[in-house]
């Protein structure tokens, strides 16, 4: 019964985060911030570039800033589908999505890896993040 509790909790966060997603359109990024744990570690991998890049907390929320700056005023829209949250403890998940980043015209594909856990304030954060990104199309 815990775990089931869990995945609805950890569900409720990945949705809040599409939205804070789409929310760059207004320059926000606030609240996004507030979603990653000062442990937080992170890779993505962008094929144009053909390097995997990673992140710590100060860095992610760096680059949620530049990113609700550049998108400002822009049309962009997330979409995830085929989500999996495998409860690992009382206090931790694994997720995984695919996530479509439209902007106008243009569509790239996406496939996330995070793990999030409760912090000792009670609210989930994401710890590890990994992210396989498509080609802009």
């Amino acid at each position: 019964m815990i775990f089931l509790c869990i995945e609805s909790e950890v569900a409720n966060q990945i949705y809040r985060m599409m939205q804070l997603h789409e929310n760059f359109s207004m320059g926000s990024y606030e609240e996004m911030n507030t979603m990653y744990s000062d442990d937080f570690q992170g890779m993505l991998y962008i094929p144009h570039m053909g390097e995997v890049e990673h992140y710590n907390a100060e860095q992610i929320r760096a680059g949620n800033k530049e990113a609700a700056e550049f998108y400002k005023g822009k049309n962009i829209k997330f979409i995830y589908s085929g989500l999996a949250i495998v409860p690992q403890t009382e206090i931790q998940a694994a997720v995984s999505y695919e996530v479509i980043f439209k902007q106008e015209d243009k569509m790239m594909k996406g496939l996330s890896l995070e793990v999030w856990r409760k912090e000792l304030d009670g609210k989930w954060r994401m710890v590890r993040w990994y992210e396989e990104k498509g080609k802009l199309l």
